[in-house]
């Protein structure tokens, strides 16, 4: 907000006497405001004994690019998604990121309401191309937490091992050693979904450079003060960089990697030209 003077100005200079930031300077009918050093405090308002000092509110910030919801024919979207999706894009700018992505990371933010997502995510160059036609495919989608298998009820060929693995091994976690068995059974081609556990993450890593596993793509958004921002940090500078959704820093979780399964699910469906993407045949073998 800034402020202008109006014509019934009878130019007593009380105005300029009292603005703290010289943001009123004289001139030659009635002062001048200089708009660059105006800072709303309206003192000059309280002054005025003819109210010729009138309140300007700053116009309203350009809209950002309207993020649109994803959905092929037959995918119902509730109203309240297209509500959250409208109040995101007035909220957020995504129009940097490319199609495809920009979905992507609307989902994260959507999922999360956590709008840090728009600047600290990381998506490869192949990553969403990759991702959508693995789907596309009918790939596995494996996943390392059952909270990330909660989140994706209608996409086929979720996973979770995560039950196999009753006890973790002396300086192990059981979600590495869940993944370790995963990458048995889907050594080829999988999408691999990352949402919880950072040593999930490396436990992968070491797998792909050791040539047991060679992913389709990768979503990996662990979470948490241990290990998550350098998981993420490691997929990222490796050669796995162009097929990998992540982010930068601690935050991450299982609905931002739900989320952005959700996103890929929905552009996979468009592929198709199938409507919905079909159930989920089973849950964690």
């Amino acid at each position: 907000m800034t402020v202008t003077v109006a014509s019934s100005c009878t130019a007593c200079g009380a105005c300029l006497a009292t603005c703290p930031e010289r943001a009123l300077v004289p001139a030659p009918r009635r002062p001048a405001v200089l708009d660059s050093l105006c800072t709303d405090c309206l003192a000059c308002l309280e002054v005025c004994p003819v109210d010729a000092i009138i309140p300007v509110p700053e116009p309203p910030p350009e809209p950002a690019t309207e993020v649109a919801v994803p959905a092929p024919a037959g995918f119902p979207v509730h109203p309240i998604e297209e509500a959250s999706y409208r109040i995101l894009a007035g909220r957020v700018d995504l129009s940097a990121w490319p199609d495809g992505a920009r979905d992507v990371v609307a989902r994260m933010v959507h999922a999360t309401a956590d709008e840090s997502f728009a600047g600290t995510a990381r998506i490869g160059e192949q990553a969403v191309e990759a991702a959508v036609a693995a789907l596309v495919a009918g790939a596995p989608v494996v996943c390392d937490a059952r909270m990330v298998l909660a989140g994706l009820p209608s996409v086929s060929g979720a996973v979770c091992y995560l039950d196999q693995v009753a006890e973790a091994a002396p300086g192990d976690t059981r979600s590495a050693g869940a993944i370790r068995i995963a990458a048995e059974w889907h050594p080829d081609g999988a999408l691999w979904v990352i949402g919880n556990a950072p040593t999930a993450l490396f436990a992968l890593l070491n797998l792909y450079a050791s040539g047991a596993v060679r992913p389709a793509a990768i979503v990996g958004l662990p979470v948490g003060y241990v290990g998550a921002a350098e998981s993420k940090a490691a997929l990222w500078a490796g050669n796995l960089r162009p097929l990998a959704i992540t982010n930068v820093g601690v935050r991450g979780g299982s609905p931002a990697a739900a989320g952005a399964v959700n996103a890929l699910a929905r552009l996979a469906a468009a592929r198709r030209g199938a409507g919905a993407p079909a159930p989920r045949a089973g849950g964690s073998t």
